[in-house]
């Protein structure tokens, strides 16, 4: 029974051996190892690298000049036009901020106006009442020689007959004749409706 336990315990002291896993730990220079026999490592590693021939650097030279210059790109027609329409819109939209602005104003100083001849009306008012006084106007009746008329002066007219009007015109005819008078008179009415 020792013998197994020390056997046990020096299994598990030997390097490269994890305790409770069976599983072996690589160092450094084994994995490499077995990378270059597998084929895994870069070509860099495993080979020399040769010398650049001078055609070689000028097709890469060029390759990286046209990786730089970047090639003109076609505008398209549908994007011009609607970035003219937008640029309008906003013109349009800016003339109309531009037009309420002098709506706005023209109708603060209407309302202005409106207060100063509400101003000057109420004093007209007062003004022609105080005109119109009957006080005044029998004051100034007076200062001009005038008087109110006497009893000896005022005459009453009584006309004979009794208020009435008489229309006079010309009868000529009977009742045949008012009723074709009547009829044409409503068809002259009607043809000039429909005219």
């Amino acid at each position: 029974m020792a013998d197994r336990r020390n056997r046990t315990r020096q299994s598990y002291r030997t390097p490269g051996v994890v305790d409770g896993n069976l599983a072996r730990r690589l160092d450094g220079q084994e994995l490499e190892r077995r990378l270059e026999r597998s084929g895994q490592l870069d070509f860099d590693q495993q080979y020399r690298r040769r010398r650049e021939t001078e055609a070689e650097r000028i097709s890469r030279r060029r390759a990286k000049a046209k990786a730089r210059v970047r090639p003109a790109q076609k505008v398209n027609g549908a994007a011009v036009l609607g970035f003219v329409g937008v640029a309008a819109m906003m013109v349009v939209l800016l003339l109309c901020y531009v037009r309420i602005n002098a709506i706005s104003r023209s109708i603060v100083q209407m309302k202005e106006e409106i207060k100063a001849l509400q101003v000057e009306q109420v004093s007209l008012l007062t003004q022609y009442e105080q005109k119109f006084d009957l006080a005044s106007v029998k004051a100034a009746a007076e200062a001009a020689g005038m008087s109110r008329p006497s009893e000896s002066q005022i005459y009453y007219i009584d006309l004979p007959g009794a208020d009435q009007a008489v229309a006079y015109g010309s009868e000529s005819g009977g009742v045949l004749d008012k009723f074709f008078a009547s009829l044409g008179r409503d068809v002259y009415a009607v043809m000039e409706y429909f005219r």
